[in-house]
């Protein structure tokens, strides 16, 4: 086998395990199975056609912390549509998040112990990180910690799954 050719053939392996990586906006949503703090549980096969708006956090990490009263802004701005699901998978265990939201209150669905459904939605592990899931179970906007989302953005993006 020529250089060339090996080379070739090392770059598109890489190129392909490197673009399975991370989602882009129309792919479909990973499968997942969320426990929420409730006492309940929460799958794909739940959200089927509902727009999926997720938050995924900790309660150790400040930025996580400190867009909760603008989220539960938006919540209170979709309350009346049953066709919305709010939920912020964390990944702590469910007696330190119980404590944290005696203090700050937050009006999504929260999960617990979630590291796994963070890891494969949430590649870069980066906090916080906005994914909105369309009503087709395809992923519709994506904010993985690259910029401190503004909820005018998350906003316009849950409009536009909701058509």
């Amino acid at each position: 086998m020529s250089k060339k050719l090996l080379i070739f053939l090392v770059f598109l392996i890489h190129f392909s395990a490197v673009s399975q990586q991370f989602f882009k906006i129309d792919d479909t949503a990973p499968e997942f199975k969320l426990w929420l703090t409730d006492g309940s549980k929460l799958t794909n096969n739940d959200t089927k056609g509902k727009v999926v708006v997720l938050k995924f956090w900790f309660t150790s990490c400040m930025p996580c912390l400190t867009d909760i009263p603008k989220l539960n802004n938006l919540v209170k701005e979709f309350e009346k549509r049953d066709d919305i699901l709010f939920i912020a998978p964390a990944l702590d265990r469910k007696p330190a998040i119980e404590k944290l939201l005696e203090v700050h209150p937050f009006h999504f669905k929260i999960a617990y112990s979630a590291m796994d459904v963070s890891q494969k939605f949430n590649k870069q592990q980066v906090y916080p990180s906005y994914f909105i899931i369309n009503k087709k179970g395809k992923i519709a906007y994506i904010d993985s910690g690259s910029k401190m989302p503004e909820t005018n953005d998350l906003k316009n993006a849950i409009i536009e799954a909701l058509k």
